[in-house]
């Protein structure tokens, strides 16, 4: 790998980089908010009856910060920073998340680590000029991947980065809407799914359809050996590729 060749790494946010869901926190300022969740208005529209419980209930900006900066880094997530910080250079760092864009902003700043960070994908949201009520729009209108949410493909945002562009690409998730660009990732690229989680447990049912080393982790701290390597290499090389054998307990996390 030449030394202007980039790394992609794309992570998601609820539950890989911060240790719980944004969303759901939230809802600790207002549990009384009275809105209930159904297929039929879908989880954005959710959030936006939320917050305007929120504005009746007279909570606002500085209350919901306050109780975001309450969340915590996944175990051994500040060490795989500190490894990004380190080498940066070498590194594209991209956010995609179905959270939003203040919440996902907060946190960053909160854990300084917002400068490591090159592009947040999420759904947008903005505060009213009272600083009353946040506003909150979906990230896209998804008419064409059937796998993914209505409002977000995270294939697609991938696929905006450049196909080519980069030796290799690492992708740390947890849900099941990271299973989408998972499975189109190419041998040489990595798939990093928190353990216990739903990406991890989906993994394991479509081994036929991986094409990517998978790493899966429970100590974020245990992916930055893994990770100077793919730096090292300028991809993911081991012998056996998780996609051309089937994966057992014992073989699905890399030795």
């Amino acid at each position: 790998m030449t030394t202007d060749e980039k790394i992609l790494v794309v992570l998601d946010f609820d539950h890989t980089i911060v240790d719980g869901n944004t969303d759901t926190w939230i809802q600790n300022v207002h549990k009384d908010h009275g809105i209930e969740f159904s297929e039929q208005i879908g989880w954005t529209e959710y959030m936006r009856r939320i917050f305007v419980e929120f504005e009746k209930a007279g909570i606002g900006r500085e209350e919901m910060a306050t109780c975001l900066r309450e969340m915590k880094l996944t175990t051994g997530m500040t060490k795989l920073w500190e490894f990004v910080r380190l080498y940066k250079r070498r590194l594209k760092v991209i956010v995609a998340s179905d959270s939003n864009s203040w919440f996902i902003e907060v946190l960053l700043a909160h854990f300084q680590i917002k400068d490591l960070v090159d592009e947040v994908h999420t759904n947008p949201a903005s505060w009213n000029q009272n600083n009353t009520l946040l506003k909150l729009e979906g990230y896209s209108d998804n008419t064409t991947c059937k796998k993914c949410p209505v409002n977000m493909c995270k294939s697609e945002i991938v696929d905006k980065q450049g196909e080519g562009t980069y030796s290799c690409l690492v992708y740390l998730g947890d849900g099941s809407n990271d299973l989408c660009p998972v499975l189109r990732l190419n041998s040489g690229d990595l798939a990093c799914p928190r353990e216990q989680y739903r990406l991890s447990r989906l993994l394991r049912m479509k081994q036929d359809e991986i094409r990517c080393t998978v790493v899966p982790w429970s100590d974020a701290g245990n992916l930055v050996p893994i990770l100077h390597n793919v730096i090292k290499n300028g991809r993911m090389r081991h012998q056996g590729r998780r996609g051309s054998s089937p994966i057992s307990d014992d073989d699905f996390m890399m030795r």
